[in-house]
């Protein structure tokens, strides 16, 4: 991203990014994709009919993000862009992020109406949901109601929200293509005269983490949450790539051609993690409650996480030799906490990135048409789009120049996300923004460039279809969360506690998901020859 919480997770990360995250059908060559116009338009409705012609109506809109103490004022002014266009406001349902997925599978369960909701490959899943029949089906929608989004966002994205040839949702058009690699500090990097540009790998943190946990007691030296873990959310990471999504077993090596699905949980790789992470623990790297971490946002606000994994697409280098400098993802959460980004794990186009932000509509919405319509306003009007990203003018952040802010501190309002939300293009940019980045509007290019670019994975487009194995799923889900975080965190012995965790998925059913796995995957390969 360039560095708006762009990531998932970033939050992921990020981190995320987790994140996310996040494509073609048949297409692989990433380089043909054509680059879309920024949105620029303040009011760009053309989809729109006129506001005497519709009824009244409500729009129920879920999403994940840390709860907000002036929410309410930015749905009133939301609304009152927002009605005049179509005749309908929007409820703001904000769900924090630790308790969305869980909550979200409650809604859909239950049937509740609700009109619109954020689903990803991370979070409130997007394949599971089509395949409940939790979203509807978008292709009359989007040509009648958003016809100006679809000639916004490139087709590669498009294929990558299709289910069996129909679409289920709105790809939020954001950095997908980001790498991987960490974030820390630069107070303390600096302070030790860390060489943090040579990290190739995980493990190479090691003595820094060492020398930040013996010289830094108030600091966290390795940051960690379940919304936040390594080998779930940079599969890449560790030379396998996730088919369908990260927690269920059967993913595929990256430079596998034969395109062998394997059970990620037996391979080396994740023995070699659980084995590092174990150290960590033991050494007191991270925190003792961290299996049972649904987020970290709290450690990163005050200030407090030294190190933590990243999705990155642009890192502190690449914005340093385009002539800009940055503050670090750290930014996002505590303006005075900058940091180094540095990616190790080049970017790579698969399609759970291109399906990682997504905003869909329910099957149960009785509002689908002026459902699609404020999507479309998402997309297309920047005053909203800006609106529901950073709040409103004079009260949640002040406008230093054309296309950049300045976010006020403690104004109940800092969402921001705006990965999570729209097409990104339309952005803001903050403090959290490298300097020079909205001169020509260069750093909205540079991820641009980057979606464009990037290497395209052997499953590009490939998405796999849990109806068949819907039960073993649920069993194998249930086993997972039961001992996957304990392990991963390195809480208990992986010596001791790997092979019950193996012997575990086998009896849940893991194998038979990974056959169905590679029947699906051999028969996409065969009709995309």
């Amino acid at each position: 991203m360039v560095n708006k919480t762009k990531t998932w997770a970033s939050k992921l990360v990020l981190l995320c990014f987790a994140f996310t995250i996040v494509l073609a059908g048949c297409g692989k060559d990433a380089t043909t994709t054509p680059e879309p116009t920024p949105t620029k338009n303040e009011d760009k409705t053309t989809d729109q009919p006129k506001e005497s012609a519709l009824t009244p109506v409500e729009l129920t809109y879920y999403f994940p993000n840390t709860p907000q103490k002036d929410l309410q004022s930015v749905e009133d002014e939301l609304n009152k862009l927002v009605q005049p266009k179509i005749n309908a406001t929007i409820k703001l349902k904000l769900i924090d992020w630790g308790s969305y997925d869980e909550k979200m599978n409650v809604i859909i369960s239950s049937g509740e109406p609700y009109d619109i909701a954020f689903t990803s490959t991370w979070t409130n899943n997007f394949y599971q949901g089509v395949a409940k029949g939790a979203f509807a089906p978008l292709d009359e929608l989007i040509e009648k109601y958003a016809s100006d989004t679809k000639s916004s966002v490139p087709e590669t994205f498009w294929k990558g929200v299709k289910v069996k040839g129909a679409t289920y949702g709105v790809p939020n058009f954001q950095q997908s293509t980001a790498g991987y690699g960490y974030l820390i500090q630069k107070s303390i990097a600096d302070k030790y005269k860390f060489d943090w540009k040579s990290v190739t790998k995980l493990s190479d943190l090691t003595p820094m983490l060492e020398t930040i946990k013996k010289g830094e007691p108030t600091l966290i030296p390795w940051g960690y949450s379940k919304a936040s873990d390594p080998f779930l959310i940079a599969t890449p990471m560790f030379n396998l790539e996730a088919l369908g999504d990260s927690k269920t077993p059967g993913s595929i090596y990256l430079n596998d051609t034969d395109m062998k699905v394997v059970n990620q949980y037996e391979t080396p790789e994740f023995k070699e993690y659980v084995t590092m992470m174990r150290d960590w623990y033991m050494k007191g790297y991270v925190r003792k409650e961290a299996p049972t971490l649904k987020d970290n946002q709290a450690d990163l606000k005050a200030g407090k996480v030294a190190a933590q994994i990243g999705q990155i697409d642009i890192d502190t280098t690449a914005f340093e030799q385009s002539g800009m400098s940055a503050p670090g993802r750290f930014t996002n959460y505590n303006k005075d906490v900058q940091s180094y980004d540095h990616m190790f794990i080049k970017p790579l186009l698969t399609t759970d990135k291109a399906a990682a932000s997504i905003t869909a509509i329910s099957a149960s919405s009785p509002n689908k048409e002026r459902a699609m319509m404020f999507i479309n306003l998402l997309n297309t009007d920047k005053q909203i789009y800006n609106l529901i990203n950073w709040g409103v003018e004079g009260k949640h952040y002040k406008k230093v120049a054309d296309n950049r802010i300045e976010t006020i501190a403690d104004s109940g309002f800092k969402i921001s996300s705006p990965w999570e939300f729209g097409n990104m293009s339309q952005t803001y940019y903050t403090e959290a923004d490298a300097q020079g980045a909205e001169v020509d509007d260069k750093g909205n290019k540079l991820w641009i460039d980057l979606n464009k670019n990037a290497a395209a994975s052997n499953a590009l487009g490939f998405v796999f279809d849990f109806t068949p194995v819907k039960s073993e799923k649920a069993n194998v889900d249930a086993a997972i969360d039961e001992l996957y975080y304990a392990i991963a965190t390195g809480s208990i012995d992986p010596e001791k506690n790997l092979p019950m965790f193996l012997n575990r998925l086998k009896d849940a059913g893991a194998d038979k998901i990974i056959a169905e796995k590679q029947k699906q995957l051999d028969e996409w390969r065969a009709a995309n020859k």
